[in-house]
């Protein structure tokens, strides 16, 4: 009976972790999308494509974006969401310091790296906030229909 009361806690963590990765990709499907709608010949199309700041801050937004209205919408509340948000930021904004510092080509390669990077600081982020993200959405557990 104790394993089963240490697993709710893993599980209730494990299923908000995936539950956060559907609306992060949808986000990055929708800034996918909206990219490819970019005709060639504009003057957007030489200003947002993969490798250039503004695809960075777009790819950031649509990310970031739906994983805060989601914990919102769940009751996790602005300050839990903002975190979050902050934590994904985090390993993004140090691969753009150190690629600045170190005079590299970093953007291309972070559009590839970003969702994952991003991934890790989401989780960093939860572990660190553990109590909050294996109690229910809310902080306080359903209550029973009457």
């Amino acid at each position: 009976m104790a394993s089963a009361e240490r697993a709710r806690p893993a599980g209730r963590f494990l299923s908000l972790f995936l539950e956060l990765q559907i609306p992060m990709m949808l986000g990055a499907s929708v800034c996918y999308l909206l990219g490819r709608l970019i005709p060639a010949s504009s003057s957007l199309a030489t200003a947002y494509h993969p490798g250039t700041y503004l695809f960075t801050i777009g790819d950031i937004l649509f990310l970031n974006g739906p994983v805060v209205t989601w914990m919102l919408f769940r009751g996790h509340g602005w300050r839990h969401s903002l975190e979050m948000a902050l934590a994904m930021l985090a390993p993004v904004t140090l691969i753009m310091v150190v690629g600045q510092l170190a005079e590299y080509a970093y953007l291309l390669w972070l559009v590839t790296a970003m969702y994952p990077a991003m991934c890790s600081g989401m989780l960093v982020y939860m572990l660190y906030r553990r109590g909050h993200f294996t109690r229910w959405a809310g902080h306080s557990p359903p209550r029973p229909s009457t």
